[in-house]
């Protein structure tokens, strides 16, 4: 008896795991190994819970590895708001022709030349590692809840908020692939075709269409992505965590139609990055739904389009198991949506407080 009570008591201790601290050699692990470490170097809360802040301290960084961190995501992030201007540029420079044809050229180029594939070793690429350390990147979770996720049926990861790129999100992809699964990030099609953003698709990335992700959960992979989309970027508010959800059931609608579990999480950190800048009317987020595609300017540090080094976290839920209904009723969405959301919403209050966070509320839209 005092042994179960003893396990009962170990399932609702708050848990983390520093991605940071992780070097390449660790990295490099056989798989076993590797999962192995990551559970040996998981803090475990005293008490059961993590104090106020207690997850709020920054990784070390050299400044060769900042400077790593600044130039790719000054590229990935910054050139494509050239893109515009550089298209008037050549007109001027060249008119329609000339300077349109080049223009069109280059950056039919830069759409549409190949990239690496995705590798199952880019958890170990420098890259990853330092990006981890700019964003002081951590799982938190509580229980067994990672435990679940990494033993059950294939699943669909549901991490709000976007804000302007979802960092915590993207970072997921190696994570999860090193410690957990094997696992793909969906996202919007367009994303694949721009111009220098593209570059952040070799981490792991498909399509966010139902039938694809319906594919991949078939091949035994779980598929991650960003639930609020282009609406989660116009929904910025500096005093709360804003979810526009309330009214976008596809991820419920989906789950119930193939049976698969949903993962919630949240993305704490997101909304930390980046400012958006955008119209008060909401031009640009109706012509960026129209168009598929987000429209509007951000700045971040030394008000330029560098990410502000924040800690970005990627906490944890609880699985929700979902029997398949071939025709769900609108009922058994809203009650499967409903509780998907009451999900994000207590991972969210159960560990804002220990990731310097407890100013902070979250508000569904």
């Amino acid at each position: 008896q005092r042994t179960k009570r003893l396990t009962m008591a170990r399932s609702t201790e708050e848990k983390c795991l520093e991605l940071f601290r992780f070097d390449a050699a660790a990295l490099r692990l056989p798989e076993a190994e590797r999962k192995a470490l990551a559970k040996e170097v998981t803090k475990v809360a005293e008490g059961g819970c993590f104090r106020p802040n207690e997850l709020s301290t920054q990784a070390e960084i050299s400044v060769v590895d900042e400077a790593m961190v600044l130039l790719f995501l000054t590229l990935v992030m910054g050139a494509p708001m050239l893109i515009g201007p550089s298209f008037i540029l050549a007109l001027y420079w060249g008119g329609i022709l000339k300077g349109g044809f080049l223009w069109s050229l280059v950056m039919s180029f830069l759409a549409f030349h190949p990239l690496p594939k995705q590798s199952k070793a880019s958890w170990s690429w420098r890259l990853t590692r330092v990006l981890y350390k700019y964003f002081s990147y951590r799982f938190v979770w509580t229980g067994d809840a990672l435990e679940r996720a990494m033993d059950c049926t294939p699943w669909i990861g549901a991490g709000p908020p976007h804000s302007v790129m979802p960092f915590a999100n993207v970072l997921s992809i190696p994570a999860i692939n090193a410690f957990v699964r094997p696992f793909v990030g969906a996202g919007a099609t367009v994303t694949q075709w721009t111009p220098f953003l593209r570059y952040l698709s070799v981490f792991g990335f498909v399509d966010a269409s139902a039938t694809t992700i319906t594919t991949q959960l078939g091949d035994s992979l779980c598929v991650g992505l960003v639930p609020d989309g282009i609406a989660g970027i116009f929904a910025y508010d500096e005093n709360d965590e804003i979810v526009v959800l309330k009214n976008r059931k596809g991820i419920s609608k989906l789950a119930l139609k193939t049976g698969a579990t949903i993962l919630p999480a949240y993305s704490l950190g997101n909304t930390a990055i980046y400012t958006p800048v955008f119209d008060r009317w909401g031009l640009l987020e109706k012509l960026s739904r129209k168009l598929r595609a987000s429209l509007f300017l951000f700045y971040g540090r030394f008000l330029l389009p560098i990410p502000r080094r924040a800690n970005i976290t990627m906490l944890v839920g609880d699985p929700i198991f979902v029997d398949k209904v071939n025709e769900p009723s609108q009922q058994q969405i809203d009650d499967l949506h409903d509780k998907l959301l009451r999900s994000f919403q207590d991972v969210f209050n159960k560990h804002k407080a220990a990731l310097g966070w407890q100013h902070k509320n979250i508000v569904f839209k």
